[in-house]
């Protein structure tokens, strides 16, 4: 009896210590775990302050700036609610020029007309070539308008086109009357809404799309119902894109996750740039064929009375530098529509 309960007490112990040799290495596991993830981020950390340091040894000394974090940069300390005060509270800290880190993009800033007229002027021929937006890209079709293109032949073709045509004295005096229409129509509408609350950032957006639609296609064939549901849908597209490009894409400060497109922004800019495409191909197309039967019937039109559709179908297929195919004339018409709002 004796000895059977001190080989059971014996086996006790040796199970008792085997648990606890077991909670031992479990205990120790974890710690090793915790100390090699410790250790990983620190490497990380070291290899981003070498790799930083390295690449700071090698560049120009930049702007003074404030201070950000590895991988994030400035991104988690910037107040989206006030941008502006806070800008303006960093450029009272660091001077007229200074730079911050959003991700992995460096952007510098400047805040003073003096450096913006060096920036935009004297030296705009390298300052020109810049890093654009997803939702920019997007919406020019790959960047082939005057606002995001890099300085090229095709650039600085649309670029004549557009201020020698378009915004030329003569066009612009041109559709003096169609302003004139215009502003008095939205007057009349507010003064009809007397004693109710109006919103004037509405009005005053669906005024200028209005505008811009007879500005730019006003010798439309069908006018009337047409022409209205044409600038309603309009309307709805441009302030779209307008709202898209005011939005913060991770895409454009984390380029490695552009692939995910995690918030949607380039799907959404493409929906509405193929909106605004449609648009513009079939009133391309009903204008072509309106030309043609007009031609057919002798009938010319004055130069003056032309409407901005009209002046770039004119340098359509040319055989000449100032030759536009169909989508370098969609792309100034989206220019034209997207500045104008």
């Amino acid at each position: 009896m004796n000895l059977l309960t001190q080989a059971v007490g014996y086996k006790c112990t040796v199970h008792l210590h085997y648990c606890n040799n077991l909670q031992s290495l479990t205990k120790m596991a974890q710690l090793t775990v915790l100390l090699v993830t410790i250790s990983v981020l620190i490497l990380l950390i070291l290899w981003y302050k070498f790799k930083l340091s390295k690449s700071s040894n090698s560049a120009p000394s930049l702007p003074p700036g404030p201070s950000s974090l590895p991988i994030v940069g400035y991104l988690p300390f910037l107040r989206h609610t006030d941008l502006h005060t806070q800008f303006t509270n960093m450029a009272h800290t660091y001077g007229p020029i200074f730079m911050f880190k959003l991700g992995s993009k460096l952007h510098v800033v400047i805040n003073t007309p003096e450096l913006a007229k060096v920036v935009v002027r004297d030296q705009d021929e390298a300052f020109c070539h810049r890093d654009q937006t997803i939702a920019a890209l997007e919406m020019s079709y790959g960047g082939q308008d005057i606002i995001v293109s890099n300085n090229n032949d095709n650039w600085r073709k649309l670029q004549k086109i557009f201020v020698h045509k378009i915004l030329s004295k003569t066009s612009l005096e041109a559709s003096r009357s169609l302003r004139r229409d215009e502003v008095r129509k939205t007057i009349k509408n507010i003064f009809g809404k007397i004693g109710t609350t109006v919103n004037i950032r509405d009005i005053a957006f669906s005024t200028q799309t209005n505008l811009l639609t007879r500005m730019i296609w006003e010798n439309i064939s069908d006018k009337g119902e047409k022409n209205d549901n044409l600038a309603a849908d309009l309307d709805i597209a441009a302030s779209n894109i307008v709202r898209i490009f005011g939005l913060v894409n991770l895409s454009d400060v984390f380029p490695s996750l552009a692939w995910f497109d995690l918030q949607g922004i380039e799907r959404d800019m493409k929906k509405q740039r193929n909106k605004l495409d449609q648009i513009f191909t079939s009133i391309i197309k009903d204008r072509i064929e309106s030309n043609s039967k007009e031609s057919q019937d002798g009938e010319q039109q004055c130069e003056g009375k032309k409407d901005f559709l009209q002046i770039l179908l004119s340098h359509m297929d040319q055989k000449d530098t100032t030759s536009l195919n169909m989508t370098q004339i969609k792309v100034l018409l989206l220019v034209k529509f997207i500045l104008g709002n």
